[in-house]
């Protein structure tokens, strides 16, 4: 089993991201031609290429590590049915990929909220192998990072101040209320049946003054250009993930109901970082071609393990339909002429300092 990758990423220079912007009821619609990303018209892969190749377990019960297999992909056996992915070495890769692209996209920053210098308790939720929280806890020793997941795929040499926890975060939560500095949500989406209440749990538990900040990328593909066309694999993506969050009873707008849902739960200085993350190596602008290019890679490594099981298990395609739809979305993601992004979104808010939390 793999190990994440702890070493820091490289920075990069000031992410074109917009500070403010406004919540969105349902699906994002493009942005106005004064925003548009402008595309490169010469050949954009040769020169980016190399871009793009770029615990504590002891008190775990065994039936945690008993994982089971589907459609040639490995899956936690606790809680069976509360996430949708893998979690074997092929989609760990994508989780670490995933986790070094966000910080090239963030300017090298594990987060954007403007936390207190010396935060003590710290918690992040859906940690996946572990990276983030190992990072956090190597550059902020004053903390206790608790990481928390369905899986113990974490290392189990990490620093001291960081531990990792086997749960669902839709459980009733243990911990003491008013308790943490910092709650860290990333990629939950699919993973929650309603995000307001899930960030009034976060409220609950976080310290007066404390702050929350969830990052999500959407699942719908946009074109400045029409380049993602109806009924394209890009386009229906989306669809797919709505018909399958109805099914499963979670929701796959995470991204776009981030801003809204911490609203709701009555957090203050809300604010919203929407960030355009091209789909390859199109753009012009060379900063946004490298986040293309590792957007690319960390999609076609995930691709299999975000939909195979919705495809089969949930929808009831047989494995030979999901293979061709996944086929022909590889061929769209590794298309030039295809001017294709989503949206992450950066969301923290702050718990009111006169909050008070029931025991």
């Amino acid at each position: 089993m793999s190990s994440p990758k702890s070493a820091k990423s490289p920075k990069s220079p000031n992410s074109p991201h917009s500070p403010e912007s406004t919540p969105l009821a349902g699906a994002p619609a493009a942005d106005t031609a004064a925003d548009a990303i402008e595309a490169d018209t010469a050949e954009v892969d040769s020169a980016y290429a190399e871009s793009s190749r770029a615990t504590d377990t002891e008190s775990l019960r065994s039936s945690i590590l008993q994982y089971k297999w589907e459609h040639g992909r490995r899956y936690h056996s606790s809680h069976k049915d509360a996430y949708w992915a893998p979690n074997d070495d092929r989609q760990q890769e994508a989780e670490d990929l995933v986790h070094a692209m966000h910080r090239i996209i963030l300017d090298g920053k594990l987060y954007l909220a403007p936390i207190r210098e010396d935060p003590h308790n710290v918690l992040d939720l859906g940690c996946g192998t572990g990276i983030w929280a190992i990072d956090f806890a190597d550059e902020h020793p004053s903390a206790q990072v608790i990481g928390v997941d369905l899986s113990p795929i974490q290392p189990n040499f990490v620093p001291p101040n960081c531990r990792f926890e086997v749960d669902d975060v839709n459980n009733d939560w243990t911990y003491a209320v008013d308790h943490f500095d910092f709650i860290h949500v990333r990629s939950l989406t699919g993973c929650v049946p309603d995000f307001v209440e899930f960030h009034n749990k976060v409220m609950k538990h976080l310290k007066p003054g404390g702050w929350v900040e969830q990052v999500e990328m959407s699942g719908l593909a946009l074109s400045d250009d029409g380049t993602v066309k109806p009924g394209s694999a890009l386009a229906r993506w989306w669809d797919i993930f709505m018909k399958v969050g109805d099914i499963i009873g979670k929701d796959f707008k995470g991204c776009e109901v981030a801003r809204e849902s911490i609203e709701a739960a009555g957090f203050v200085d809300v604010r919203e970082h929407a960030i355009k993350l091209p789909i390859g190596t199109w753009p012009k602008d060379k900063k946004l071609k490298q986040w293309g290019a590792w957007n690319r890679m960390f999609l076609m490594e995930g691709l299999e393990g975000f939909a195979i099981k919705g495809l089969v298990s949930v929808l009831q395609w047989s494995y030979e339909e999901a293979q061709l739809y996944l086929s022909d979305m590889r061929k769209e993601l590794m298309d030039p002429h295809i001017h294709a992004y989503p949206y992450v979104r950066v969301v923290n808010g702050r718990k009111p300092e006169a909050s008070k939390s029931e025991a």
